[in-house]
């Protein structure tokens, strides 16, 4: 004997609440998901590592505006939108620049660059 599927009242009932609470749980993720998560870091300059004949450098990116930045373990500043830029002096050869952003849960998210500084001789 073959059974159909019936739509019940009590299979409807069990099935909204189901999606119900598979909404909740999505919700509550979403919303103290920056307890589990690392806050967001991105450089928009120097998009990778470069080399440069330059002896200083702009440093350009952006974050989590309640994060924590470091650059080269300096504290730097960051706006209201997260936006950060920070002038950087260049050493002869390979510079290893340290870019860390932590939010209040000591969650971090570190980015590294490297820029060769090439020194140009001007002689006259």
């Amino acid at each position: 004997m073959k059974r159909n599927f019936v739509i019940t009242p009590k299979k409807i009932s069990v099935s909204v609440f189901v999606v119900f609470l598979i909404l909740v749980a999505i919700y509550f993720y979403r919303e103290i998901g920056f307890l589990i998560k690392a806050p967001k870091l991105e450089i928009t300059q120097p998009p990778a590592d470069i080399t440069t004949t330059q002896a200083t450098f702009e440093l350009i990116g952006k974050t989590e505006p309640t994060a924590f930045l470091k650059i080269s373990d300096q504290e730097a500043y960051i706006d209201v939108e997260g936006n950060f830029k920070k002038e950087i002096n260049l050493s002869a050869g390979l510079n290893t620049i340290k870019i860390e952003s932590k939010n209040r849960f000591n969650k971090s998210n570190i980015i590294i660059r490297r820029i060769l500084y090439e020194k140009t001789n001007t002689a006259n």
